[in-house]
Protein backbone atom coordinates (compact mmCIF):
# COMPACT_ATOMS: atom_id res chain seq x y z
CA UNK A 1 0.00 0.00 0.00
CA UNK A 2 1.29 3.21 -0.55
CA UNK A 3 1.99 6.05 1.71
CA UNK A 4 0.47 9.29 1.80
CA UNK A 5 2.32 11.94 2.52
CA UNK A 6 0.05 15.49 4.06
CA UNK A 7 2.58 17.93 4.56
CA UNK A 8 0.88 21.10 4.74
CA UNK A 9 3.53 23.30 6.66
CA UNK A 10 5.05 24.89 3.20
CA UNK A 11 2.51 26.68 1.15
CA UNK A 12 2.13 25.31 -2.71
CA UNK A 13 3.19 27.81 -4.85
CA UNK A 14 0.10 27.73 -8.04
CA UNK A 15 2.88 28.87 -10.43
CA UNK A 16 0.78 26.88 -13.52
CA UNK A 17 -2.55 27.56 -12.25
CA UNK A 18 -4.35 30.09 -14.75
CA UNK A 19 -6.59 33.14 -13.43
CA UNK A 20 -10.09 31.88 -13.51
CA UNK A 21 -12.29 33.29 -16.25
CA UNK A 22 -13.40 36.82 -15.46
CA UNK A 23 -10.97 37.74 -12.86
CA UNK A 24 -8.76 40.54 -13.72
CA UNK A 25 -6.37 41.66 -11.74
CA UNK A 26 -6.25 45.55 -10.27
CA UNK A 27 -3.68 47.38 -12.59
CA UNK A 28 -1.82 49.92 -10.59
CA UNK A 29 1.25 52.18 -11.20
CA UNK A 30 3.20 49.16 -10.02
CA UNK A 31 1.74 47.11 -12.48
CA UNK A 32 2.33 49.37 -15.41
CA UNK A 33 5.76 49.37 -14.28
CA UNK A 34 5.90 45.43 -13.75
CA UNK A 35 4.19 45.68 -17.46
CA UNK A 36 6.73 47.60 -19.25
CA UNK A 37 9.30 45.62 -17.36
CA UNK A 38 7.72 42.21 -18.70
CA UNK A 39 7.52 44.05 -22.13
CA UNK A 40 3.60 43.65 -22.36
CA UNK A 41 1.88 46.78 -23.96
CA UNK A 42 -0.03 49.54 -21.48
CA UNK A 43 -2.96 48.10 -23.37
CA UNK A 44 -3.38 45.28 -21.56
CA UNK A 45 -3.01 47.06 -18.32
CA UNK A 46 -5.92 49.51 -19.24
CA UNK A 47 -7.76 47.15 -20.77
CA UNK A 48 -7.76 44.71 -17.75
CA UNK A 49 -8.70 47.80 -15.97
CA UNK A 50 -11.53 48.12 -17.70
CA UNK A 51 -13.07 45.02 -17.58
CA UNK A 52 -12.49 44.91 -13.78
CA UNK A 53 -14.19 48.47 -13.43
CA UNK A 54 -17.40 46.54 -15.43
CA UNK A 55 -17.29 44.08 -13.14
CA UNK A 56 -17.09 45.80 -10.11
CA UNK A 57 -20.40 48.13 -11.58
CA UNK A 58 -21.78 45.16 -11.92
CA UNK A 59 -21.72 43.50 -8.48
CA UNK A 60 -22.51 47.19 -7.23
CA UNK A 61 -26.08 47.26 -9.74
CA UNK A 62 -26.53 43.80 -7.65
CA UNK A 63 -26.19 45.25 -4.29
CA UNK A 64 -28.36 48.61 -5.05
CA UNK A 65 -31.25 45.86 -6.50
CA UNK A 66 -30.85 43.24 -3.28
CA UNK A 67 -33.83 45.18 -1.11
CA UNK A 68 -36.02 45.20 -3.50
CA UNK A 69 -35.36 41.62 -4.25
CA UNK A 70 -36.71 41.07 -0.26
CA UNK A 71 -39.20 42.83 -0.32
CA UNK A 72 -41.73 40.53 -1.37
CA UNK A 73 -40.47 38.06 0.82
CA UNK A 74 -40.89 41.01 3.93
CA UNK A 75 -44.30 41.29 2.94
CA UNK A 76 -45.60 37.78 3.15
CA UNK A 77 -43.73 37.87 6.55
CA UNK A 78 -45.79 40.98 7.56
CA UNK A 79 -48.89 39.42 6.45
CA UNK A 80 -48.54 36.25 8.54
CA UNK A 81 -47.40 38.25 11.67
CA UNK A 82 -51.13 39.53 11.84
CA UNK A 83 -52.09 43.18 12.53
CA UNK A 84 -52.42 42.96 16.46
CA UNK A 85 -49.63 44.39 18.88
CA UNK A 86 -47.97 41.60 20.10
CA UNK A 87 -43.57 41.48 20.15
CA UNK A 88 -43.01 39.25 17.25
CA UNK A 89 -44.95 42.09 14.92
CA UNK A 90 -43.05 45.29 17.15
CA UNK A 91 -39.75 42.93 16.36
CA UNK A 92 -40.64 43.16 12.70
CA UNK A 93 -41.33 46.09 12.51
CA UNK A 94 -38.74 47.22 14.67
CA UNK A 95 -36.25 45.69 11.87
CA UNK A 96 -38.10 46.91 8.86
CA UNK A 97 -37.78 50.47 10.20
CA UNK A 98 -34.14 50.31 11.57
CA UNK A 99 -32.69 48.53 9.03
CA UNK A 100 -33.25 50.71 6.17
CA UNK A 101 -31.82 53.89 7.68
CA UNK A 102 -28.41 51.92 8.98
CA UNK A 103 -28.45 50.88 5.59
CA UNK A 104 -28.71 54.58 4.14
CA UNK A 105 -26.35 56.07 6.98
CA UNK A 106 -23.37 53.08 5.90
CA UNK A 107 -23.94 53.46 2.02
CA UNK A 108 -20.62 54.41 1.48
CA UNK A 109 -19.27 51.52 3.54
CA UNK A 110 -21.48 49.52 1.50
CA UNK A 111 -20.17 50.85 -1.93
CA UNK A 112 -16.78 50.61 -0.75
CA UNK A 113 -15.64 47.70 -2.32
CA UNK A 114 -17.21 48.77 -6.06
CA UNK A 115 -14.87 51.64 -6.29
CA UNK A 116 -13.69 51.23 -9.77
CA UNK A 117 -10.28 51.13 -10.54
CA UNK A 118 -9.17 53.93 -12.93
CA UNK A 119 -7.36 53.00 -15.92
CA UNK A 120 -3.48 53.98 -15.67
CA UNK A 121 -2.85 57.47 -17.99
CA UNK A 122 -0.22 58.03 -20.27
CA UNK A 123 2.67 58.93 -18.12
CA UNK A 124 2.18 56.03 -15.82
CA UNK A 125 0.60 57.46 -13.09
CA UNK A 126 -2.94 56.12 -11.90
CA UNK A 127 -5.55 58.64 -10.29
CA UNK A 128 -7.32 57.87 -7.04
CA UNK A 129 -10.52 55.96 -7.56
CA UNK A 130 -13.64 58.15 -7.02
CA UNK A 131 -17.36 56.75 -6.26
CA UNK A 132 -18.69 59.01 -9.48
CA UNK A 133 -19.61 55.97 -11.48
CA UNK A 134 -21.27 54.64 -8.33
CA UNK A 135 -24.02 57.33 -8.05
CA UNK A 136 -26.64 56.00 -10.25
CA UNK A 137 -26.73 52.84 -8.18
CA UNK A 138 -26.43 54.77 -4.51
CA UNK A 139 -29.46 56.52 -5.75
CA UNK A 140 -31.25 52.87 -6.99
CA UNK A 141 -30.42 51.59 -3.49
CA UNK A 142 -31.48 54.15 -1.70
CA UNK A 143 -34.46 54.15 -3.14
CA UNK A 144 -35.05 50.30 -2.39
CA UNK A 145 -34.33 50.81 1.51
CA UNK A 146 -37.38 53.37 0.94
CA UNK A 147 -39.40 51.34 -0.42
CA UNK A 148 -38.23 48.86 2.43
CA UNK A 149 -39.23 51.53 5.18
CA UNK A 150 -42.33 52.86 3.37
CA UNK A 151 -43.61 49.15 3.94
CA UNK A 152 -42.66 48.89 7.53
CA UNK A 153 -44.77 52.41 8.15
CA UNK A 154 -47.57 50.92 6.13
CA UNK A 155 -47.60 47.96 8.65
CA UNK A 156 -47.42 50.37 11.49
CA UNK A 157 -50.51 52.34 10.16
CA UNK A 158 -52.29 48.99 9.52
CA UNK A 159 -51.85 48.04 13.41
CA UNK A 160 -53.11 51.36 14.50
CA UNK A 161 -49.41 52.91 15.77
CA UNK A 162 -49.23 55.67 13.75
CA UNK A 163 -50.71 58.96 14.88
CA UNK A 164 -52.75 59.72 11.65
CA UNK A 165 -56.14 60.30 13.11
CA UNK A 166 -57.52 63.20 14.35
CA UNK A 167 -58.28 62.17 17.56
CA UNK A 168 -54.69 60.78 17.76
CA UNK A 169 -53.95 64.63 18.62
CA UNK A 170 -57.01 65.30 21.10
CA UNK A 171 -54.09 66.36 23.61
CA UNK A 172 -52.19 68.93 21.69
CA UNK A 173 -55.70 70.86 20.77
CA UNK A 174 -57.11 73.69 22.79
CA UNK A 175 -60.44 73.95 23.78
CA UNK A 176 -62.14 76.94 21.69
CA UNK A 177 -63.75 79.74 24.39
CA UNK A 178 -67.50 79.16 24.36
CA UNK A 179 -69.54 82.23 22.46
CA UNK A 180 -72.06 82.90 25.22
CA UNK A 181 -71.87 82.01 28.52
CA UNK A 182 -75.45 81.84 30.97
CA UNK A 183 -77.01 84.39 33.22
CA UNK A 184 -76.27 82.05 36.43
CA UNK A 185 -72.45 81.65 35.37
CA UNK A 186 -71.95 85.20 35.37
CA UNK A 187 -73.91 85.98 38.96
CA UNK A 188 -71.56 82.61 40.62
CA UNK A 189 -68.31 84.08 38.60
CA UNK A 190 -68.93 87.16 38.12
Amino acid sequence: MARIDLNYTTPLAPKGVPDPPGYFAPASAKDLAKAKGQGLSTDVVVTTARKSTELKLKRAWELALSPAKSLPMQAVMLYFSGSGVQIFSLGMIFMLLTGPLSAVFNILNAFEAFRPTPAPRADGTTPAPSYALLIPPMITYVLCQGAVLALGLWKCSTMGILPTGSADWVQFESRNEPPEWSAVRALIFG
